[in-house]
């Protein structure tokens, strides 16, 4: 009985922790979509390079202080391949390259967008 009852507040710990996680995982992800989609790409597009190049970097910065805790939850290809496309996107930027770096930041929009979705607890994930 005692062992079951540990097995039962142990799985209760963990699946506190995981919503927990997946509601800071959730609007985390969504302020990087809506920085890149309403502040990043607007200024490239006006040729506002420093104003892009500075909002980046803190995106930047605030993805990999994200990723140190996401290590926990995610696939870690999954992180490592958007760690390389936030590399890309931000030296892109500070060679003022349009077409590259407006590129990989509609890249790296879908990866932020779909990267919750395809490591969320689903059913359809599961199967």
């Amino acid at each position: 009985m005692r062992a079951l009852i540990i097995s039962i507040v142990s799985l209760g710990i963990l699946v506190v922790i995981w919503g927990a996680f997946d509601y800071y995982s959730d609007h985390k992800l969504d302020g990087y979509v809506d920085e890149i989609k309403n502040t990043i790409l607007p200024s490239i597009e006006r040729n506002d390079w420093e104003t892009a190049e500075s909002v980046f970097n803190r995106l930047s910065d605030d993805w990999h202080e994200y990723k140190k805790i996401s290590t926990f939850f995610f696939d870690r290809r999954i992180l490592n391949e958007t760690d390389y496309s936030v590399a890309r996107t931000k030296y892109y930027i500070k060679a003022k390259d349009l077409s590259n770096s407006t590129g990989e930041l509609a890249c790296l929009k879908e990866q932020f967008s779909f990267f919750h979705s395809n490591e969320s607890f689903h059913l359809a994930n599961i199967l």
